[in-house]
């Protein structure tokens, strides 16, 4: 709102005046300088009665006698004698102060606060990577170990089966062993009597080979059948030689109680047996006995 208020100033270099609207607001404050003097004056050492007794007949509205201090007091530092000092002001100022000091330590507790949560999160890092290094080698540990386990399971369980392998391996032997050596020895009868009892000269090698192993003696009679005693008897320079034993102490005779294959060598000492079905015999014993020592 414009009020037709002239604001006059006088240049003190010209007498030109100048006038001018002044807008005011609504909500304008006016401020009512006589009456802050007033309170001023109430409220400062030369207050409570300083105006009784002035003379009110100086020129110009000045009063005379007014102590210059006091006027001093009513004007602001710096001298321009406009405004005067209002204590709220100066409440607001350190309000202000205050308030700005506030802020900055506010700054400062807010600055190692962000310090101590970095370092916070910093260390709660280190802790969540340590945790997770641990688990990780506590995981690789266990797995080792589960999988170490696991191999030394399986080794027992192919021991374990090995071991009844060769128990039943050993027991199958043990089994089939008395039947092999009664059929091998079946086959070597058979071969014997049947194959090879026809050559006459299966009796000249088993009465050599007796001859070789027996004790000396002073005088050998060798008992032929009668079917073996021509071929014995050829053989008798060979028997000989072979044997070492002297011309004169071996006598070879035709014995009718003996069937083909059979010999019999007498001697002080004793009778010898090395008819082809006895050495079969004696072959198949110890084939036997060797059998069942195992």
């Amino acid at each position: 709102m414009l009020y037709p208020e002239v604001e006059v100033t006088r240049s003190l270099s010209s007498n030109l005046f100048k006038a001018g609207w002044v807008v005011m607001s609504k909500d304008a404050r006016v401020i009512d300088t006589n009456e802050l003097v007033k309170t001023k004056l109430n409220d400062t050492s030369i207050g409570g009665g300083f105006l009784d007794g002035f003379d009110y007949s100086g020129d110009e509205g000045f009063y005379e006698g007014l102590d210059a201090s006091a006027v001093d007091a009513l004007l602001d530092p710096d001298g321009s004698g406009a405004v005067i000092k209002n204590p709220a002001y100066e409440q607001q100022e350190a309000l202000n102060q205050e308030l700005e000091a506030a802020r900055a330590e506010l700054e400062t507790l807010r600055a190692e606060a962000d310090q101590m949560l970095d370092l916070a999160n910093a260390q709660i890092e280190e802790m969540r990577r340590k945790a997770l290094e641990e688990a990780q080698m506590q995981g690789y540990q266990e797995g080792y170990e589960r999988g170490m386990a696991e191999v030394q399971n399986m080794k027992d369980e192919l021991q374990y089966k090995e071991a009844q392998m060769q128990e039943q391996y050993s027991r199958m032997v043990a089994e089939l062993e008395p039947d092999f050596i009664e059929t091998l020895s079946e086959i070597y009868e058979h071969i014997f009597k049947v194959d090879l009892s026809s050559y006459s000269q299966i009796v000249v090698n088993l009465l050599t080979n007796t001859l070789q192993k027996m004790d000396s003696a002073s005088s050998y009679i060798v008992h032929v059948s009668k079917k073996d005693y021509q071929q014995v008897l050829a053989a008798k320079d060979s028997i000989l030689e072979e044997t070492g034993v002297v011309p004169g102490s071996l006598e070879i005779v035709s014995d009718v109680t003996l069937s083909q294959s059979q010999c019999m060598i007498e001697t002080e000492g004793g009778v010898y047996d090395c008819s082809l079905g006895t050495e079969l015999e004696e072959l198949t014993r110890k084939l036997k006995l060797l059998s069942y020592s195992k």
